[in-house]
């Protein structure tokens, strides 16, 4: 074999080589994509529901520190919840609007939130709590209430000091007096009460949903368990 021979052929097989290493290359990437595409899909699907922080269309006069409804309302509904728990975040997408539309806006229900962070999501649930009441003491605490849940997405994170103060600009209020006031720790003690009086309540979960006094058992059965109660309660009320 003459030397331009065994050159032309080693020639070959390096392109073969190369080629078969691009085409492994090529199939691995595709793979790759292919993964990342289900893993996308499978992100958005399991997406949190959107939590709107647009207030309800109601009287400004119904918005009492945090409690949503017509003052004298014949129902009232607790909600004791945590701003770091994901069954809270999904219970006030899914649930609460619905009690705007149907309830709160017609006058028959009043909402009432109460604080209950869990000792396991600490320290963003404490930390969400106490912002929240600062906000309040703004008058601002259903917009802010409605920025706190989606922040469960950046995890712990979501819940420092700084991202709590850009959570106050973003709807508003005096970013100094909400720094003071979550310097000065003015709302721990009224956080820690709640979540004692939660506690003596017997409730040990989030969201603990109470209706005219009875606790829901499944807080999610809007069509069944909740509406029922709302309506024997409203009929007791003589104000069905």
């Amino acid at each position: 074999m003459t030397k331009s021979s065994t050159a032309n052929l080693r020639a070959t097989k390096t392109r073969r080589k190369t080629d078969g290493n691009n085409i492994g290359i090529w199939i691995i990437g595709a793979a790759v994509a292919i993964v990342l595409v289900v893993v996308v899909a499978i992100a958005l699907s399991n997406r949190p529901t959107p939590i709107t922080t647009t207030l309800p269309d109601i009287p400004k006069a119904w918005l009492v520190g945090t409690t949503m409804g017509k003052p004298d309302a014949p129902v009232t509904i607790q909600a004791w919840e945590d701003f770091f728990c994901p069954a809270c975040r999904q219970w006030t997408a899914t649930i609460e609007p619905k009690l705007i539309t149907d309830y709160i806006k017609t006058g028959k229900v009043k909402l009432e939130y109460h604080q209950f962070p869990l000792s396991m999501h600490q320290p963003a649930s404490g930390m969400g709590a106490q912002a929240s009441l600062c906000a309040n003491d703004q008058g601002g605490f259903w917009p802010y209430h409605d920025l706190l849940f989606p922040a469960q997405d950046q995890g712990q994170p979501g819940f420092t000091i700084d991202k709590l103060v850009a959570y106050a600009d973003q709807t508003g209020l005096n970013s100094k007096t909400f720094m003071d006031c979550m310097s000065s720790q003015k709302f721990k003690q009224a956080v820690d009460d709640s979540e004692n009086q939660a506690i003596q309540m017997g409730l040990n979960a989030t969201p603990s949903i109470i209706i005219a006094g009875t606790h829901m058992t499944n807080p999610y059965d809007y069509d069944g368990e909740v509406k029922k109660t709302i309506e024997d309660a409203l009929a007791k009320a003589g104000s069905k």
